[in-house]
């Protein structure tokens, strides 16, 4: 009973060949375990920058703040020391806005022409009265009106505004407002009944603006910018929005304008188009300043690919070890999961058939190439080589493998590096135009997986989009 035991396992290794000197040994079992995927890199900025005509608010701004103000038949009264029938009129007729930028604030500037008279009535005598600006030049005045435009958390419109200056355009004679008879200047009691009805016209400019609707054209965008752009067949473009900033708010004479800086994490990447579920619009984040980003690059290596570049590079060479020669005629790959990956060589020489080796890859980024330096017998195919070919377990066979199986991953990147530079400059949607550059790219690493080998690169870029009128219409 003993010896046929043994007998059993002596035939154990020999099973696997199929005639003398054929070793036909099993491919590795695959495993479960997948590893984890690459780091995420650091979010950058897309800037955007805003720019908004000033024609549309200053059409808006003429019709809210009336041209005339006042009526010389309407009479005020006029508090003067010692007499309670002292009374005055005015009219004002205002000149077109001018209107020009200071810092963060809009600055609409008029000048004034006004026009004053005042009466004094006795119970004794007759009505005085006298005027100014009737019979000669009517006097002038400045008014300054400041607009702070911002936008809330929530994307809503938000004004402050306040009658910055309203003076006599010049403390000469010819813009100043006295009655002789009465021995007083009216000039800031006329310029403040033209404040008061100036101010109750304030909240409706508040109001105008709040009413324009930015919310749902920055919904529109911020959709549009999570979808997959396609740069080329099977390969995608993910600009990963994650938040939204405001910069400093600027402007000329007829514009006004700020950044808007995008967070986001973009990345190139192969393979079908991928599936990413929809992310409201987030609050607008703090200003900040700042711009660039970091561009993932992601190529999948397939294993066909893998194999059959391996293949060409090794078919026909030849290892000679201490008791044969062992040649390859072809080269199959496969992962493995946990990391690792399997090559089937099948070989003749010697011997013939198919062998498999194991091992973890990894990359040189010096040379870009993607190397197993652990590379070593599968477990079952060591133990099927006795008798006549234990031969090919030494140590040549192996050392050979480790370092003739190596794929570039360089070709792979730059081909994408190379897309992005041509592609990133592109249309996203009517009215949104992406605008980029790219620097070179440096290796990031790979990702081992059973059905193909991620390989990662980084390339620092700045990015704009460029929002064209489309984007906000016109109320």
């Amino acid at each position: 009973m003993g010896y046929r035991l043994a007998a059993v396992f002596l035939l154990i290794p020999v099973l696997g060949q199929c005639g003398p000197g054929r070793i036909e040994a099993p491919p590795p079992p695959r495993e479960l375990a997948e590893p984890d995927s690459l780091p995420s890199f650091q979010a950058g900025t897309i800037v955007a920058p805003l720019s908004v005509d000033l024609e549309s608010a200053l059409a808006a701004l003429e019709r809210i703040v009336p041209d005339q103000l006042g009526d010389l038949e309407t009479r005020l009264p006029l508090p003067l020391k010692g007499s309670k029938q002292a009374s005055f009129a005015f009219e004002v007729r205002r000149d077109p806005f001018d209107v020009s930028f200071a810092r963060d604030t809009i600055r609409f500037a008029a000048t004034l022409h006004y026009r004053g008279r005042a009466w004094l009535t006795s119970s004794i005598g007759p009505t005085l009265s006298g005027d100014c600006g009737i019979d000669d030049e009517p006097r002038r005045a400045r008014l300054v009106l400041r607009v702070v435009p911002g936008l809330t958390d929530q994307w809503q419109l938000s004004v402050k505004t306040r009658l910055a200056q309203l003076t006599a355009l010049t403390p000469a004679e010819r813009d100043r407002c006295v009655v002789t008879f009465l021995r007083v200047n009216v000039t800031e009691k006329v310029l403040g009944a033209a404040r008061g009805a100036l101010e109750s016209r304030l909240p409706m400019i508040r109001q105008r603006i709040a009413a324009v609707d930015v919310r749902t054209p920055l919904e529109h965008l911020w959709e549009e910018l999570q979808k997959p752009i396609r740069l080329a067949d099977s390969v995608w473009l993910l600009l990963h929005p994650e938040s939204v900033h405001l910069g400093p708010i600027k402007g000329s004479r007829r514009t006004v304008s700020a950044i808007l800086g995008i967070t986001a994490a973009p990345r190139i990447l192969t393979g079908p188009m991928p599936v990413l579920p929809p992310v409201p619009l987030p609050p607008l984040g703090k200003t900040r300043m700042d711009e660039g980003f970091i561009l993932g690059i992601e190529g999948a290596l397939d294993y066909a690919v893998m194999s059959a570049e391996l293949s060409r590079r090794l078919k026909g060479q030849s290892v000679k070890a201490g008791g044969g020669e062992f040649r390859v005629q072809s080269v199959n790959a496969f992962g493995i999961g946990g990391g690792r990956v399997a090559l089937g060589l099948d070989f003749d020489g010697t011997a013939r058939g198919r062998i498999w080796f194991t091992g973890t890859p990894s990359y040189d980024p010096v040379t870009s190439m993607i190397t197993v330096p652990d590379l070593d017998f599968d477990a079952r195919s060591a133990g099927m080589l006795v008798q006549g070919v234990a031969w090919i377990k030494g140590g040549a066979i192996r050392d050979f493998l480790r370092e003739q199986a190596r794929v570039s991953a360089g070709e792979l990147l730059d081909r994408l590096q190379a897309l992005a530079v041509k592609e990133l400059n592109r249309s996203l949607a009517r009215g949104v135009e992406l605008s980029a550059t790219i620097g070179a790219s440096e290796p990031a690493g790979i990702l081992v997986r059973s059905q193909e080998i991620i390989v990662r690169a980084r390339a620092v870029g700045s990015a704009r989009l460029l929002l064209g009128p489309e984007v906000f219409p016109k109320p």
